[in-house]
C-alpha cells in the first residue's frame, strides 16, 4: 500500500493540497505546527457573536483572482464588497486632517464574518483523522527514495515516511525549520533565505464599534498616515451593515514597535483613530492586534528587519532538483502569479499537482 503523500502547514495551501488530494483518491497525512489550522488567515472573534470574525491577516479577495473566487463560490460561502463611500481622509506631520473627496475607486471583496470561514469550510471537507494539530516538522531529510519526518507532538517525537513531500510553507520557513542542509542543493536554500514572506514583519490592529460613526459622516473608513503608527485604515466592519469595525496597517518598525507594550501599542492606535474621527473613536467596544513579526511559523530575523516586498522566487532552474527530490513547494511565495496572496497559494498548489 501506497504510503500517504505528507503535506506540511495546515493554512490555506495545505488545505487547499489536501482537498484537491482527497478529491482524487489520493491518500494524505497534513501536519501542522500549531493548535490551529488556517497559517496566515487568522480571525479574532467579536465578543457579541462568536461566528463572526474580524480579519487580523489577509482581507481581500480582488476582481481579477478567478481561483479564490471560484473556490469561495464552490464552498457556498458569502462575500461582499468592501466599503468604500465617501471621502478619505489623510494625517501628514504636524497638520489637521485633511478630507479627499472620493475614496479609492479600487474593487475589493471579502468574505462574511472574515477569511476563517474559507479555513472552516475546506477543514469540513476533509477525513479529520488524516490532518493532524501540534505536530511539528522538527527534521526532514532524505534516504534512499524516502523522506523521513521527525515531529514533535507535544513533547512526543514520532517518526513519519513518505515517497512524496508537499510543502505548504513560505520559503524562509522552509529553510528556518524544515532542515535543508540534510536535503537540498546550497542553491535552493539561498533562494529559500533570500525570497521575503509577504506580509511577515507586518503587524494589524483591529477595533470594534456599536456603530459604523464613519459613515454617517460621508467618509468611507479608508484614512491614509504619513505619521502613525497606522499608515493606512480601512473600514473592517464584518458585513455591509453589522458588526462595525475599523482596521490598520501598523507601519511602525518591529524594532521600534517591540520596545513597547501591546497596551501601548494599542492605545497609541486609538489615540490615532481618535485624531481622525474625533470622540466617536474613544471607546471601542473591543480592540484585537496581531503581529505577525513574533510569529516564529510566519517570520524570520530577515523579516523583522526588512521591508515588506512581494516575492518573486521562480522555480525555473531548480525544477529537476525538486522533481528528483520529489518534494513540492507549495506555499503562495512560489506561486508565478499572484505571489503571496491568496490566489497564489491556489496556483501554487494547482501546478504542483499537475505533476502528481
Amino acid at each position: 500500500m501506497a504510503k500517504p503523500i505528507i503535506i506540511i502547514g495546515g493554512g490555506l495551501a495545505g488545505l487547499y493540497a489536501a482537498t484537491k488530494l482527497h478529491e482524487r483518491n489520493i491518500a494524505f497525512l497534513l501536519l501542522e505546527a500549531k493548535p490551529r489550522l488556517g497559517g496566515r488567515i487568522y480571525c479574532e472573534n467579536s465578543i457579541k457573536n462568536e461566528n463572526v470574525g474580524f480579519d487580523l491577516g489577509p482581507t481581500w479577495i480582488f476582481p481579477h483572482q478567478p481561483k479564490i473566487q471560484s473556490l469561495v463560490k464552490s464552498l457556498n460561502l458569502s462575500i461582499f464588497e468592501q466599503y468604500n463611500h465617501g471621502d478619505v481622509l489623510y494625517q501628514a506631520p504636524n497638520q489637521a486632517v485633511q478630507q479627499i473627496a472620493g475614496a479609492g475607486e479600487m474593487q475589493l471583496f471579502r468574505l462574511k464574518h472574515g477569511m476563517s470561514t474559507l479555513i472552516k469550510a475546506l477543514y469540513k471537507q476533509l477525513p479529520s483523522k488524516h490532518i493532524l494539530l501540534n505536530h511539528y516538522v522538527t527534521e526532514l531529510k532524505k534516504s534512499n527514495d524516502n523522506w523521513q519526518l521527525t515531529v514533535n507532538n507535544n513533547g512526543k517525537i514520532q517518526q513519519f515516511e513518505t515517497k512524496t513531500v508537499l510543502t505548504a510553507l513560505p520559503p524562509r520557513m522552509i529553510a528556518q525549520h524544515l532542515t535543508p542542509n540534510l536535503w537540498a542543493s546550497e542553491r535552493l536554500i539561498n533562494r529559500l533565505t533570500t525570497t521575503p514572506t509577504w506580509m511577515a514583519g507586518q503587524a494589524k490592529f483591529v477595533a470594534t464599534f456599536d456603530y459604523p460613526f464613519w459613515r454617517e459622516r460621508n467618509l468611507s473608513g479608508q484614512c491614509f498616515s504619513r505619521v502613525g503608527p497606522m499608515v493606512e485604515i480601512h473600514d473592517a466592519s464584518a458585513e455591509h451593515n453589522k458588526h462595525a469595525a475599523l482596521f490598520g496597517f501598523i507601519g511602525v518598525p518591529y524594532a521600534t514597535r517591540s520596545k513597547v507594550t501591546k497596551a501601548q501599542l494599542i492605545e497609541a492606535c486609538i489615540n490615532q483613530l481618535i485624531y481622525f474621527y474625533g470622540e466617536a473613536a474613544k471607546s471601542p467596544t473591543h480592540c484585537f492586534i496581531k503581529d505577525w513579526a513574533e510569529d516564529e511559523f510566519v517570520a524570520n530575523n530577515d523579516d523583522k528587519t526588512q521591508p515588506s516586498q512581494h516575492p518573486d522566487f521562480h522555480l525555473g532552474e531548480l525544477t529537476s532538483e525538486l522533481r528528483d527530490l520529489n518534494i513540492h513547494l507549495v506555499g503562495s511565495e512560489f506561486a508565478k502569479k499572484e505571489a503571496g496572496y491568496l490566489e497564489g497559494a491556489l496556483n501554487a498548489v494547482d501546478d504542483a499537482l499537475s505533476a502528481i
